[in-house]
């Protein structure tokens, strides 16, 4: 065939590769759009979002849409600067040379939505595309074009002239293709949503949609670029023939990547956990509540270990079943959280669907461990697509489907950090993507009072855009308070173009919040406490140290469990420090996120075995933790004894839930009935906090606790915990709410001494809100640049605070430098050694004085995802005094960098040696 359009490679391999075999650009956009139009007849529910809003009755002329759209993605490689990249293909399909004043500066998918901003629009004016209006559709046309040319993660760029890129002959090549185009798929369907809805209704709506239509376009493109489903063809055939064969192969490629709806089973709630005899109150309301078919929100309140993941993914079961939802995805606080999670519903994930389970979870949490390996790097800012680049789409695309953080969003069902749901809605690189990920999922978020201001506001605008693609929500609390279960219901209800709800108060608690499309008020449904969870836990209040470490030693020396969690890892250490040389290895844990993921793991293994629901008297007794904050939520674990140091209420409840958690006899073993009540006496909750004072001066806190007065900065919650406990007691849950409110409630009056430090950390909670509303993405402004900067997702500040840095541990063997953990995968080598740590204190690293080593050290980093962009390699060499290591601090106002020393090890974690110490001090 001599249509000119042939003349145009769009993926190709080296020439020193299969002999730099190509692929064709018509195919490859077809391979596109066959991928788009396949997934979007296998989605139901999608098609119906789509065809509703554009007042379609038929299937096909959407199909023919998506097809179009999809098909002109890589309008931008019908340019002479991206065709130049491979003078050698230049030359041998149109047989003359490239022309040298075009260079490759502009990346195609900017040159594709220039290419039709500047040209193609008004082409499609003057022949009529859409019909006698098509000036009129121009604007909402424009929203669609701009989602599909966006097909690498974020909106194209609309700066520069397309001429400046382009030679004579690519005009007529684009022209043809486009002709062509038109043939194969009708625009009939677009030209009669536009007539049904008219010009501004038109516009608005394709605005909206467009948010998930780019989603499905980065989905397409990276699994029509694989060539394992897409080989690689040279050959001119009739397009219409391609087009069948395109089709053929994206069924098969979008079966194997695991990302298409599954059918869900029938299954009732003794099947899903044949474990649990008898349900909860809250698990027999998730079973027997009615449901209605449109869009909702529940809020789950009950006190930790009543079994509310268990109460969550049957509601969501029921919603799936009924036809409500396709999937669901937990969202927990940290990483921790979530693998911990893998461990508890594994099995529940393969009797919830038909067909293979390995479309929506491995096999076991190790498996699982390994499948978010990569996650765990930060990947580069941005992703090069030079020829060098393209060449290598399949091995990206399997890649991109193989990491674990995205592929959880897409696949019917994951488990994830938080952090992968609110990327979905930050100016962030792939943000379409996680959208359309979470489409007709459930999505759980699971303690959710854990979300500060920042994580509260974009979660926010995450449940107002699912609400909008018709997605419902489970939030499930055991310390939520009224304020921050407001904000999160009336984001949802905007979603649902709902008037703002009234307040829905109560006392009660356990308690059931839930609404629905179409109500004006939230329901309230007051859940009846089972009897073996409501307890009245003894407060004792300290103030010295001493105090504490004297009944730590009493507790295990009568062979008790104990746990002190503290509020930083410089006084987890600090602790473990009084008992280093009274307790062994087997005997003293110490649990922090300054660990190598590795080692963390092992360590997390090693705590549900000596305190989880089934440790035994032998395995717990005289043991002792010193743990952060890592350990008030991530973990199913129970001790005998739990100290805390003093943080505010909601956190303290959430540490006291680890005391006597499961019921146990006197001698320490476990009950057979789960429900029974527990015989290791009254349970005590042991609180060190500063001296108490009912006029506290400004650095009441700050004195006792210099490390962690900036942890938890408004130091008035803290006092008003503490006046709280001064009763020497919580029942929990009548309790519950009254604690909650009398911290964060909006009446809570604080002592004059305090109310300097409240008035920071107000102005401190508003400017979050403000950076919050600042970095979220606005539905009214719909998919574009503009001014905005898109971050990558691995600078994309899901949370604020400290900047952490991603540091990988690194040990010299000899003239070899290895990663700390040993792991036949490299790059999981390197995932299992990474460690966050404050930017202040690692900001770089420190060049080696030998220069073979030095060149060592850069090509570990260039092996790695961000090539060390984004991390620091910390080479670690051991001495007299253990594996230590050089790095650099952060540059700070009028104080300069400093090398710091740093000692690891996998007994406590990655410490700062005394220089380091005393950087701390001086920046503090």
């Amino acid at each position: 065939m001599s249509a000119s359009h042939f003349g145009y490679w769009g993926k190709a391999r080296p020439i020193d590769v299969d002999g730099g075999e190509y692929h064709l650009l018509p195919y490859h956009c077809l391979d596109v759009a066959a991928v788009g139009v396949t997934f979007l007849k296998r989605s139901p529910a999608l098609r119906a979002l789509f065809a509703h809003a554009l007042a379609l009755d038929a299937d096909e002329p959407l199909y023919s849409w998506f097809a179009f759209c999809l098909a002109i993605h890589d309008l931008g490689k019908f340019s002479e600067s991206f065709q130049g990249q491979r003078a050698d293909l230049v030359k041998h399909l149109r047989g003359r040379e490239v022309d040298s004043g075009k260079p490759y500066v502009v990346r195609h998918d900017t040159l594709g939505w220039l290419i039709w901003d500047q040209y193609l629009k008004d082409h499609a004016v003057d022949q009529c595309w859409f019909g006698p209006n098509s000036e009129d559709m121009l604007d909402g046309i424009g929203w669609w074009i701009r989602a599909c040319t966006g097909h690498h993660g974020l909106p194209p760029d609309s700066r520069g002239h397309w001429r400046h890129h382009v030679c004579p002959a690519d005009t007529p090549a684009i022209e043809g293709f486009l002709e062509e185009l038109l043939i194969l798929f009708p625009l009939g369907g677009i030209k009669n949503a536009h007539a049904a809805l008219g010009n501004d209704a038109f516009e608005a709506r394709s605005r909206d949609l467009a948010w998930w239509f780019a989603g499905v376009t980065v989905l397409a493109d990276w699994i029509g670029s694989n060539t394992e489903f897409f080989p690689y063809r040279a050959e001119a055939i009739p397009l219409r023939d391609y087009w069948q064969e395109a089709q053929e192969h994206a069924k098969t490629a979008l079966k194997a990547g695991g990302v298409l709806p599954v059918p869900c089973r029938e299954r009732s709630f003794a099947e899903l956990f044949a474990e649990i005899a008898t349900p909860s109150p809250l698990q027999a309301w998730a079973i027997d509540t009615p449901l209605t078919s449109a869009p909702q929100i529940h809020l789950l309140e009950d006190v930790t270990g009543a079994g509310k993941t268990e109460a969550a993914v049957k509601l969501a079961h029921r919603l799936m079943t009924s036809g409500c939802a396709d999937g669901f995805f937990i969202a927990l606080p940290t990483m921790a959280t979530a693998n911990a999670m893998y461990g508890r519903i594994a099995e529940v994930y393969r009797k919830l669907f038909e067909g293979n389970p390995s479309l929506v979870l491995a096999h076991g949490q190790r498996t699982l461990v390994e499948a978010f390996a990569d996650s765990v790097l930060p990947t580069g800012q941005e992703e090069d697509d030079t020829a060098q680049q393209d060449d290598t789409a399949t091995a990206r695309c399997n890649a991109w489907l193989a990491d674990h953080a995205k592929r959880a969003l897409l696949a019917p069902a994951g488990v994830g950090t938080i952090d992968q749901v609110l990327l979905a809605t930050l100016y962030s690189k792939h943000q379409s993507l996680r959208l359309l990920g979470l489409f007709r999922k459930v999505l759980i978020v699971d303690e959710v009072h854990a979300c500060d201001a920042y994580m509260q506001r974009v979660l926010e605008t995450v449940l107002t855009f699912h609400a909008m693609a018709g997605g419902s929500v489970i939030l499930l609390s055991a310390t939520l308070p009224e304020h921050m279960k407001h904000a999160l219901f009336n984001a949802f209800a905007r979603g649902r173009a709902a008037d703002p709800l009234p307040r829905a108060s109560s006392p009660d608690f356990p308690l059931v919040t839930s609404w629905h499309d179409g109500q004006t008020n939230a329901v309230l449904k007051p859940i009846v406490a089972r009897e073996a969870v409501c307890r009245e836990v003894a407060v004792r209040y300290v103030a010295d140290e001493h105090e504490v470490l004297s009944a730590i030693r009493r507790a295990l020396a009568q062979g008790k469990c104990v746990c002190w969690m503290r509020n930083t890892v410089s006084d987890v250490l600090a602790a473990h420090a009084h008992f280093a040389d009274e307790l062994d290895a087997e005997h003293l844990i110490v649990f922090h996120a300054r660990f190598a993921l590795q080692d963390r793991l092992a360590t997390e293994e090693r705590i549900l075995t000596h305190f989880g629901k089934s440790s035994t008297p032998a395995q717990r007794a005289g043991r002792l933790v010193i743990a952060s904050q890592v350990a008030e939520q991530s973990l199913d674990a129970d001790w005998d004894m739990v100290i805390s140091d003093l943080a505010p209420i909601d956190r303290l409840i959430q540490r006291a839930g680890r005391l006597q958690r499961h019921p146990r006899g006197t001698n320490g073993a476990r009950l057979a009935d789960p429900w029974a009540p527990d015989q290791r006496g009254q349970p005590c909750l042991w609180v060190l906090g500063p001296v108490w004072s009912e006029t506290p001066a400004a650095n009441w806190y700050k004195q006792a606790f210099p490390k962690a007065a900036a942890v938890y900065p408004h130091h008035g919650h803290l006092w008003l915990t503490a006046r709280a406990l001064q009763q020497g007691r919580i029942a929990m849950p009548q309790d519950a709410r009254a604690l909650i409110e009398g911290v964060f409630g909006e009446g809570a009056e604080l002592p004059p001494g305090l109310q300097a430090n409240a008035n920071q950390a107000d102005g401190a909670y508003f400017s979050d809100l403000s950076v919050a509303q600042q970095n979220t993405i606005k539905v009214a402004d719909g998919y574009i640049r503009g001014g905005i900067d898109w971050w990558s997702e691995a600078k994309t500040p899901t949370r604020l605070g400290e900047a952490s840095m991603t540091v990988l541990l690194a040990r010299w063997d000899g003239d070899r430098l290895r990663p700390w953990a040993e792991h036949e995968n490299p790059r999981h080598g390197w995932a299992y050694s990474s460690v966050k740590v404050a930017e202040r204190l690692i900001a770089q690293r420190v060049p080696e004085a030998d220069g073979a080593k030095e060149q060592l050290v850069k090509d570990a980093e260039a092996l790695l995802p961000d090539k060390g962009k984004w991390s620091v390699v910390l080479a670690l060499q051991e001495t007299t005094e253990g594996w230590t290591g050089t790095a650099l601090s952060t540059e700070k106002k009028n104080k300069p960098s400093r090398q710091l020393r740093w000692r690891y090890d996998d007994v406590r974690g990655l410490d700062q040696m005394q220089d380091a110490e005393r950087f701390e001090q001086e920046q503090e």
